[in-house]
């Protein structure tokens, strides 16, 4: 079979599992970075500064597992301090050449920049402030959207759709980051409510012209729509409403209108606002669960006919067995599917995860339907 008609096999694949339809095999879909240059052998350093080799590694890897997509092709750390406005701790620079990235948590961002933001617009003043104070992002970024075109043609030659094209990003998340968890809370939301909705206001409508001019020019089949900082561990569904829903609705609306698959990212525990997840019309979008949500709770509360993408949890795939994962996969799958049902990692695969372990999730969730015919 060539890469053209598996490419195709697998995105039908992945699409009837969003529409919730019977499918002859359960989708494997890993998020995963530095899982997948550890598992090729390749320094971290390397993985993000050799796309070539970073590519080479990831496809090495997800080919080994038989996977039927992927949630990135290459990948930069300096992604993340465009997504949080803060600096990153880059492997090879402020770090060892092979330890692990990390944002760094830290007031960046001042309160009186609110204004001029007002004043600039956002567009502008995001790219000043990330030249400035977030290593100078966008520059560093240059290699890495210079190479995606290939990485991407390389994908689709092996039969390998990615999912999440780009990140839909909302301004929670960027002043969450740039402010600082803490000072963004008690200094921001709590004291300035107004001022949020009129900052959250003017940023969600320009990200809205730049998505989907985003989505045109890459062709996306997927994005990622995040939410980390904005789950119930820290918020409360109120605020939730009223501060991130919006953009949430807003993002959903732009992926259904444009033909994109719109991936809720969710981070953390967010049984407490799975049931916002109602509002949105069944069969169309993919609810991303880490190991903290109750999957089998977002079953029984949203129904049959909502994707769910999840969540073999990063200490089972460091410290468990082969078996003990393909248990959970399997158990998992009797539970919540087969149907509208998407096995990964809890958000990524942990870079110490066991190959063998990773490999046990895939196998297990590719011989379901075989093993259990009654479903």
């Amino acid at each position: 079979m060539n890469g053209e008609t598996l490419y195709q096999q697998r995105l039908d694949l992945i699409r009837r599992a969003v529409a919730c339809q019977p499918v002859d095999r359960i989708p494997v879909i890993p998020c995963a970075n530095a899982y997948l240059a550890r598992s090729q052998h390749v320094v971290l350093k390397d993985y993000i500064n050799d796309f070539d080799k970073a590519c080479t590694a990831n496809l090495a890897e997800l080919t080994r597992l038989d996977a039927d997509g992927t949630q990135n092709v290459i990948f930069s750390p300096y992604l993340l301090g465009t997504q949080w406005l803060s600096k990153a701790a880059i492997p090879g620079v402020e770090l060892g050449d092979d330890d692990m990235w990390q944002i760094t948590e830290a007031e960046n961002m001042k309160f009186e920049e609110y204004e001029d933001i007002k004043r600039m617009g956002w567009d502008a003043w995001q790219k000043k402030f990330i030249a400035e104070k977030c290593n100078d992002n966008w520059h560093r970024l240059e290699p890495f959207f210079a190479a995606n075109p290939k990485a991407y043609q390389r994908f689709h030659e092996a039969g390998i759709p990615c999912i999440a094209d780009f990140l839909m990003i909302t301004p929670f998340e960027y002043f969450c980051g740039g402010r600082s968890l803490e000072t963004f809370f008690t200094e921001d939301l709590m004291e300035e409510p107004e001022l949020m909705h009129e900052i959250f206001d003017l940023v969600l409508e320009s990200n809205l012209k730049t998505y989907r001019q985003q989505i045109l020019d890459t062709h996306a089949t997927g994005v990622w729509i995040g939410g980390w900082r904005t789950g119930p561990d820290l918020i409360s569904p109120a605020m939730f409403d009223e501060f991130v829903w919006p953009s949430f609705k807003a993002y959903y609306d732009l992926c259904i209108e444009m033909g994109v698959i719109p991936t809720f990212h969710l981070d953390s525990n967010w049984d407490l606002c799975i049931d916002k997840f109602k509002r949105l019309e069944d069969k169309t979008y993919i609810l991303g669960l880490d190991s903290k949500t109750d999957m089998r709770n977002a079953r029984k509360v949203l129904g049959p006919n909502v994707c769910l993408l999840g969540d073999v949890p990063c200490e089972l795939f460091a410290f468990g067995t082969p078996d003990q994962v393909a248990d959970y996969v399997t158990r998992m799958l009797e539970d919540v599917g087969p149907w509208g049902v998407i096995i990964s990692s809890g958000c990524d695969i942990p870079s110490d995860a066991k190959p063998e372990n990773v490999k046990a999730m895939a196998d297990a969730a590719h011989a379901f339907l075989t093993t259990h015919p009654q479903h």
